[in-house]
């Protein structure tokens, strides 16, 4: 091949008209299109590249599943053994054998034991039978008439069953001597009437002494002892009912007659027989 003349046919070429700029401007158009694809190549790598950099910063990196490693030993598997079952009983049927299989016979349930009841509470006790109850327990013992001074500095004396129960309390005296001759009097008292103002063919009794049955202001029934001068020497406490005012006079006339004597009044307080 002769490079000589292809040359010169090339130098022809380029020298004839306007074949020369049509190279270059071919060329020139070639190198924009190469450019132009390179940036647009560059900037979708870019692009590719910010959304992994943001997917990354959003999801957790996924760890890789580590395999177990491989045990160097054989590793030892404990098998419980199961119990021995119980023997079958064996039993020869017809030339052949035949199992019969032995259920354990159901244990009996044992008896639960009786419930304990709780006793039953006891009945509420009226106050009429409180009442009661308390004069009898005085009528078993010796009382005790004691010498006291009341708030307004005035002697009293009050009849105190052995079982704490006072019974009545006297009007107020001036003189110790006075209280002590109050006793004396009711002493003299103890075979008087009993007489019930609560009745409606009540008549009103003078001139001689009385145990003297009366409501008072809470309708309770109540006693006292009254003088032949009308005085009232002795008033009792309040009763439920009149069966027990009457009773409580029993207590006053029992108390009376079996009593020691204590002043309240003294430093060092003795009973007097």
């Amino acid at each position: 091949m002769d490079f000589g003349k292809l040359w010169d046919r090339i130098v022809d070429f380029f020298n004839t008209g306007y074949n020369l700029y049509y190279v270059i401007g071919g060329a020139v158009l070639l190198l924009l299109i190469v450019v132009i694809a390179c940036v647009a190549a560059g900037r979708k790598g870019k692009k590719y590249k910010a959304e992994e950099e943001v997917v990354a910063a959003v999801e957790p990196p996924v760890k890789k599943a580590e395999a177990p490693e491989a045990e160097t030993a054989a590793a030892t598997v404990t098998v419980d053994k199961a119990p021995d079952a119980p023997a079958k009983p064996v039993t020869q049927y017809d030339g052949g054998t035949k199992l019969a299989i032995m259920t354990p016979a159901p244990q009996p349930k044992k008896p639960e034991p009786p419930k304990e009841e709780a006793p039953p509470a006891a009945p509420p006790v009226s106050p009429e039978k409180e009442e009661n109850e308390k004069i009898e327990e005085s009528l078993k013992r010796p009382g005790v008439i004691q010498i006291y001074k009341d708030t307004s500095d005035r002697f009293r004396f009050r009849i105190k069953a052995s079982n704490s129960f006072i019974v009545g309390h006297s009007q107020g005296y001036t003189t110790k001597y006075a209280c002590k001759n109050g006793i004396k009097a009711i002493a003299n008292m103890v075979d008087a009437e009993v007489v019930d103002t609560t009745k409606l063919d009540y008549k009103p009794v003078i001139g001689r002494a009385v145990f003297e049955i009366y409501r008072d202001n809470e309708n309770k029934f109540r006693f006292r002892i009254r003088a032949a001068n009308t005085n009232n020497i002795l008033a009792s406490q309040g009763y439920t009912t009149k069966e027990n005012c009457i009773n409580g006079i029993k207590s006053v006339k029992h108390i009376i007659l079996n009593h020691t004597l204590q002043d309240l009044t003294l430093a060092n307080p003795k009973a007097e027989e």
